[in-house]
């Protein structure tokens, strides 16, 4: 018995002494690494929130050729009760000096303190992005004696490839935009003709003009500068059937090619390898598809309408028009 009771005491002291564990979130261990209070007695004190107001942070360009171009950002705290501040810009430089900032690998930080003259000033800084096109993290960070926040914004400042939808004919005098060799395409964004069901969109036809009758009608378009960084090309797209099939058939109907741009290349010809294509006869409505490209910087991408098959007066028998909208080429995501 006496037994009994001295292990029933031990384990009675074990447990009131052991420590209870609490699992600490991902995200209070990051916060911990970026501030933490000051713990100053002669601080200010309670609660406190890293809210921050900034100018326009999302770009975007349409021309193909890009150019490596220096945007700016300007960024203000609008926190309260705070003694200490942090900022931090992935991508992101000081256009002017500043009281305390460190660079690695790319990434800025700017700490100062409302008591210190050199930095209290930085609580509003002017940062300029040289890299171009990207998508680039935004963290902002204050504290008090006794409380801390912080507020991260993934991909906050963009700069991104929007497509203006711009189609090349004969009836036009545009020297940029896609290439259209067969005529087959045209824009609705510039054309004067109303398509109700394919606004906004670059559409293929669903009549094929003259002599090209069995033969796809090709869109393609150059595009060069792009650097090797990860990158997406998205789009919508959808099928306009005329005379829809009874059966679904596995004749193709639109793909994507991709033709890389090499140095000394002139001399041969590169075949488009196809990304992507669909023969299906659901896209009755838009969907988005997203092709992650090469990591080339300059190359060549095409949409191809394929014909249907022709009846013995050499009129298509399911006629359909594609459309295609909302084409970018934004920067994959990386973890």
């Amino acid at each position: 018995m006496r037994l009994v009771f001295s292990f029933f005491v031990l384990c009675l002291l074990f447990t009131s002494c052991a420590k209870e564990f609490v699992p600490q979130r991902v995200n209070e261990v990051n916060q911990n690494e970026v501030i933490l209070p000051t713990d100053d007695p002669n601080g200010r004190s309670g609660e406190v929130r890293a809210t921050f107001l900034s100018s326009k942070h999302q770009f975007a360009f349409s021309e193909s050729n890009m150019s490596s171009t220096t945007f700016r950002v300007s960024y203000v705290t609008t926190a309260q009760n705070f003694d200490i501040f942090k900022w931090v810009f992935e991508g992101g430089y000081p256009s002017s000096g500043v009281g305390s900032s460190t660079t690695v690998s790319g990434t800025t930080i700017i700490q100062g303190s409302l008591d210190d003259p050199e930095s209290a000033g930085d609580i509003a800084v002017l940062i300029e992005y040289p890299e171009g096109f990207g998508r680039y993290d935004v963290t902002h960070a204050v504290a008090n004696s006794t409380d801390f926040d912080v507020n991260s914004k993934k991909k906050f400042v963009s700069y991104e490839y929007i497509d203006d939808l711009q189609v090349r004919s004969q009836n036009t005098t545009l020297t940029s935009g896609w290439e259209n060799p067969q005529e087959g395409w045209f824009s609705s964004v510039t054309s004067t003709s109303t398509f109700a069901s394919c606004e906004n969109s670059m559409i293929g036809y669903y009549q094929s003009s003259p002599g090209f009758e069995e033969q796809p009608a090709q869109l393609t378009k150059g595009f060069s500068n792009f650097g090797t960084r990860p990158k997406n090309l998205v789009f919508e797209y959808k099928m306009d059937f005329l005379i829809l099939p009874a059966t679904n058939e596995e004749r193709k109907r639109i793909a994507l090619g991709y033709t890389p741009v090499l140095s000394g290349s002139s001399s041969f010809t590169i075949e488009p390898t196809e990304l992507w294509s669909d023969s299906s006869l659901d896209v009755t409505e838009f969907r988005q598809v997203i092709i992650p490209l090469p990591l080339i910087p300059d190359f060549r991408i095409s949409f191809t309408k394929y014909p249907s098959e022709l009846n013995t007066q050499g009129v298509e028998r399911y006629p359909f028009n594609v459309c295609v909208r909302n084409i970018k080429i934004i920067p994959a995501n990386e973890n």
